[in-house]
């Protein structure tokens, strides 16, 4: 990889091999006492009923939406069982799938960028030259964009995976990239970041660009967008506040020190952590830090993104972090209301979601992957794991989720797809 900056470390470590288990706790699933519907209303309460959430039926980036809340409305039928699991890549996977139209979309370490069946894992297409992918793409209509430790942004036909375009960066492309629909004369465009320290506005149709802005460290996250604006988490110890129709600056706030994670933007506000173990609000309106806290977890790197999550006492931001752990934080105060203990530790980001089990009424969950290989659907309410199950190799990458299935790619390159038992896909 080119230049890190001194204070990130290598992304993954060799994780033990586990036997695979599932284990499924029914009885805590159903005798949950936060339905959906009680999670909306409160939701509503708190100002926050229109948060983001990804379409049912695709997962079409990063973090699902261009706000980063990393939220979807597919609802998963628990418990999950098995429904695929193929070995596509020997050096595994850092990127996050996505999925669109029935179709899943990952690069890998190894330089191989293939697109699979949602249905039974089948291998539709690949393409291959590349070093390697650790950004995950995103699919823009008919167009698949991802960037390559080469520092290439290639635009692919989402069809065949022929390249269309390509733009060249400086600097090794970490964060996939975000959509930014047409508007006006302005159209249908992407934001992608680079180590090289530019973040780049592009047409999708043929790569052109449109705009650059630079700061002054590597960009590693996805830029999130929100109102116009663009925020932007980076290497040089700021949240940059960005014109996203012409790349200009809105604003910028201090924090104590680089980050390579995605903010989740909710209302006038984003959410995110840092490398240096502080995780923030920051009014992006004003802009300044609303509040910071340092938990009582080792103060170690958040590497992960955070989901927007709810309980009945309000809205929360939900991540996880390398000291093992998933948090939970009140978005008004920073206050704690949970924190739940992995076997291993946790770079990659939850996705938020409602989820039943045969009828019982639906709950909220965060889905959790963790570097010992296990993956967990977490009550959003009060942390309850809910389901759990042994990959038997760790996950770096974060999940996808749609149709009402769980895809998660693991660092030994295995792609698993969960599903309902009694689905019919």
């Amino acid at each position: 990889m080119s230049s890190d900056h001194s204070a990130f470390h290598c992304w993954a470590d060799a994780c033990l091999l586990r036997s695979c288990r599932s284990h499924w706790r029914s009885d805590r699933l159903l005798g949950a006492t936060l339905c959906l519907a009680a999670v909306l209303i409160t939701a509503a309460s708190a100002g926050a009923a229109d948060l983001a959430a990804a379409s049912a039926d695709s997962w079409a980036s990063f973090r699902g939406t261009a706000e980063g809340t990393g939220r979807s409305k597919t609802v998963l039928s628990l418990p999950l069982e098995v429904r695929w699991k193929q070995q596509v890549s020997e050096l595994g996977f850092d990127a996050t799938p996505v999925i669109a139209n029935g179709v899943i979309y990952l690069g890998d370490l190894d330089g191989r960028f293939t697109a699979l069946s949602l249905t039974d894992g089948m291998l539709l297409w690949e393409t291959t030259g590349s070093l390697g992918y650790t950004a995950s793409a995103a699919v823009c209509g008919d167009v698949v964009v991802v960037g390559d430790i080469d520092g290439l942004i290639h635009g692919l036909s989402a069809a065949d995976g022929t390249t269309l375009w390509t733009h060249e960066s400086a600097g090794e492309i970490s964060g996939g990239p975000t959509v930014l629909p047409a508007a006006g004369e302005l159209p249908l465009r992407v934001l992608v970041g680079s180590q090289d320290a530019s973040l780049s506005c592009l047409a999708v149709a043929d790569g052109k660009l449109l705009w650059t802005h630079t700061i002054a460290d590597q960009i590693r996250c996805s830029p999130t967008v929100a109102a116009g604006r663009v925020f932007l988490a980076g290497c040089d110890g700021k949240l940059h506040v960005i014109n996203a129709d012409d790349g200009t600056t809105l604003g910028e706030v201090m924090i104590d020190g680089p980050t390579g994670t995605t903010p989740a933007a909710c209302e006038d506000h984003v959410y995110f952590g840092s490398e240096g173990g502080t995780f923030y609000a920051i009014n992006v309106t004003t802009p300044d830090v609303r509040w910071q806290m340092r938990p009582a977890a080792g103060g170690q790197a958040y590497r992960s993104s955070a989901a927007i999550g709810m309980s009945d006492a309000g809205p929360l931001a939900i991540v996880g972090s390398r000291s093992r752990v998933v948090e939970a934080f009140h978005l008004e105060d920073g206050s704690r209301p949970w924190r739940q203990r992995m076997r291993g530790r946790i770079d990659g980001s939850p996705v938020v979601l409602p989820a039943t089990a045969g009828s019982s009424e639906p709950v909220e969950v965060a889905i959790v992957g963790d570097a010992a290989g296990n993956v967990a659907a977490l009550q959003t309410a009060d942390g309850e794991i809910l389901w759990e199950f042994d990959a038997g190799s760790g996950f770096i990458a974060s999940p996808a989720v749609a149709e009402g299935c769980l895809v998660m790619a693991t660092d030994d390159g295995t792609v698993w797809c969960f599903a309902s038992e009694a689905s019919d896909r």
